[in-house]
């Protein structure tokens, strides 16, 4: 009689998270949907229009109970991150504003204990100032990017989340960026002085807020972290004009540098 109850009860519950994951399926494919003609619409109003109605909708879905352990694997157009101790995970897709220029859209949500919505929207303000590497940030005034990594770090007691990002940024260059956040009062910090290197012309003059590389279009210029080493690799870049200070001339040429992490900031050794 028990084995019965409990076999009874165990199907019941099965029945209730199949109908919970079915809901989210569908909900991640009506999202991918919309989140698809962001991109694929052909004017810029129409893209504009599919970007609310797909934030409105994102939204809606991220209010049910326990969100944040949604997988949304049917959501391919926007990038989905969760910080390795899983204390939040930091949505991101950008918008084609026309004459090759974009504005990237972000939030992170944040892993509650009661499973309710905890979410803080990032406004890219990029637009709004020249040198974005030496600019006191916050979510509010966000230099945009499609961040696609997470990297974990403590000194002295705090974690500080190291994000890794790419902005489209213009026709002739893309833009790749290391951002360093910590919170306060679960309000996010953006960068701070977390960044020593040699001097170079491939890299942004210091000092700066955030490690922003920029080079040629489509040219794969990559930064990406080797969790085994504990590195930042980054291309090196050379120039195919042989003028360094040309970034739109910048390309891969095909050596590596790297930071590393050491008391408390991201340390480039000395080629």
């Amino acid at each position: 009689m028990l084995k019965s109850l409990f076999l009874t009860i165990l199907f019941g519950l099965y029945l209730l998270v199949a109908s919970a994951q079915t809901k989210v399926d569908t909900a991640g494919i009506e999202l991918q949907k919309i989140a698809a003609l962001i991109q694929e619409d052909s004017t810029v109003q129409g893209r504009y229009d599919q970007d609310s109605i797909f934030t409105i909708k994102l939204i809606q879905t991220l209010k049910q109970p326990n969100s944040f352990t949604f997988k949304f694997d049917s959501l391919v157009s926007i990038r989905k991150i969760i910080a390795p101790d899983s204390s939040f995970k930091f949505f991101s897709w950008q918008l084609d504003i026309g004459d090759d220029t974009y504005k990237q859209r972000g939030a992170i949500q944040f892993n509650t204990a009661d499973g309710k919505l905890k979410l803080l929207p990032f406004f890219d303000k990029s637009s709004d100032f020249e040198n974005p590497e030496s600019a006191s940030l916050s979510r509010k005034n966000w230099m945009g990017a499609i961040f696609y990594d997470i990297v974990l770090t403590n000194y002295n007691g705090v974690n500080y989340y190291t994000l890794l990002g790419f902005d489209d940024y213009s026709a002739t260059m893309s833009r790749k960026v290391i951002e360093v956040l910590h919170f306060e009062n679960d309000e996010p910090i953006l960068g701070g002085d977390f960044f020593i290197y040699p001097k170079d012309p491939t890299y942004p003059t210091a000092p700066i807020q955030r490690f922003v590389y920029t080079y040629k279009k489509g040219s794969n210029g990559y930064i990406r972290y080797d969790k085994e080493s504990g590195k930042l690799i980054l291309s090196e870049l050379t120039s195919i004009s042989n003028d360094l200070n040309d970034k739109s001339t910048l390309v891969p040429s095909g050596n590596e540098v790297y930071f590393i992490w050491y008391n408390g900031k991201w340390v480039m050794p000395n080629k």
